[in-house]
């Protein structure tokens, strides 16, 4: 079992409309359904340039800065580990990097 469940009633409790999730990508197909149906937040994609490492500080600003251009307000920072459907498993400081980029968001 995964843990659809879980991110489904976290999104739903936390979210608003026009609230946006920044998903490294590429990123498990159903997060697009999961999120937009049940919770009405928006899946948007951070692109890597090298999705092995993880997203680097300057990838997520510019995840950011792009769903704000679009009208939506990014709340959230999904983060599979390991990345689904890549298989990698980030090392510990990338996620500690993500946690710190996110609490200064």
């Amino acid at each position: 079992p995964g843990a659809a469940a879980i991110l489904n009633s976290l999104f739903y409790l936390l979210g608003e409309s026009k609230d946006a999730c920044l998903i490294p990508a590429p990123y498990y197909a159903a997060f697009e359904n999961d999120m937009s149906i049940v919770a009405g937040i928006v899946p948007f994609p951070v692109h890597m340039a090298n999705p092995t490492l993880g997203p680097t500080e300057a990838e997520l600003d510019l995840g950011f800065l792009q769903a704000r251009s679009r009208g939506l307000n990014p709340r959230f920072l999904l983060i599979t580990n390991p990345n689904n459907p890549l298989g990698v498993i980030y090392k510990a400081e990338v996620i500690q990097n993500l946690v710190r980029w996110a609490r200064r968001r």
